[in-house]
């Protein structure tokens, strides 16, 4: 039995469209009885969310969405770590950069700063929503050992950014890409228990990335072959979504979320849940019954 959970990426970060992209997304999911967690930016490029993106936010709270922490300012794909696939495979630049910058942004991944970024995120959580984060997510699944450590000291036990594929984001790649399946064999396609024993709960994938809809019914057919697969492997799994990629094409991510409902909705004792729920019941801790490989460099 798997417990699916949409995840929805990049709320707080942007302009109106990207706010009713939000809105959008959420009433859908709501007129077909499912909840999503929200992964907001608290202080996007380092100022206050804007009174139009608060009120969208807590409408969705009260609506029955989940609200969890997507960094603290998402400045740029380098705050809690070093660039990681495959946000590298979308941005090449993003490495270069970073070889670039390397003396000034190693210097970000200490345990302390990281942690006091953790914290101020968390008491704006507790602030502006009344919401005790229990999950974190870094942005562009950017990550370091002592962020795992910070998230620790902070009281925050869940992390959700490791990516069990990529495969989504294929077809923008030069000459179309191929998105067929196409799984990593570094990591546990399960939560695990990972650095400082935080629970990484992994992201399976993303169907609804920009210019997707021009290859929907491949993309309908990838996360149907996902599905079945996950459900072998995992009583967790997570999808994601970005509030920017949904915008590009509503019609294409309205059926992606019907062909994934009706799916799971054929397998037995297969649900939907939120990260929150899950990591509230204690379901999120339970499914972690691996641990994770020492893989990050930093």
């Amino acid at each position: 039995m798997t417990a699916f959970v949409w995840t929805i990426d990049d709320a707080g970060w942007g302009d109106s469209v990207l706010v009713e992209s939000l809105g959008k997304t959420t009433d859908f999911l709501g007129s077909r009885g499912l909840a999503s967690t929200i992964f907001a930016v608290p202080k996007p490029w380092d100022v206050p969310v804007s009174a139009e993106w608060k009120e969208a936010l807590i409408a969705a709270r009260r609506a029955g969405h989940d609200l969890q922490p997507l960094g603290l300012t998402h400045s740029d794909c380098y705050e809690f770590g070093p660039p990681a696939w495959p946000a590298t495979s979308l941005l090449p630049t993003l490495q270069s950069e970073f070889d670039e910058r390397r003396e000034e942004l190693m210097q970000r991944y200490t345990v302390d700063k990281l942690r006091d970024r953790i914290e101020e995120a968390m008491e704006i959580f507790s602030h502006d929503y009344g919401v005790k984060p229990a999950v974190f997510r870094a942005p562009c699944g950017a990550i370091s050992k002592p962020f795992f450590t910070a998230l620790r000291v902070a009281g925050i036990g869940y992390h959700s950014g490791m990516f069990i594929s990529g495969s989504g984001y294929a077809h923008v790649q030069e000459g179309g890409g191929d998105n067929s399946q196409n799984w990593v064999d570094n990591i546990p396609y399960r939560p695990f228990r990972w650095y400082d024993d935080i629970v990484e709960a992994p992201i399976l994938n993303e169907y609804t990335w920009h210019e997707s809809g021009q290859r929907s019914h491949e993309f309908v057919e990838l996360a149907r072959q996902d599905l079945d697969r996950i459900s072998e492997h995992s009583p967790v799994a997570v999808i994601l979504m970005h509030t920017h990629g949904n915008a590009d094409d509503f019609e294409h991510t309205f059926r992606v979320i019907d062909a994934v409902s009706e799916h799971v909705g054929r397998k037995p004792g297969a649900s939907f849940a939120t990260l929150g729920e899950l990591a509230a019941s204690g379901a999120l801790a339970e499914a972690a019954t691996v641990d994770g490989p020492d893989i990050l460099a930093v």
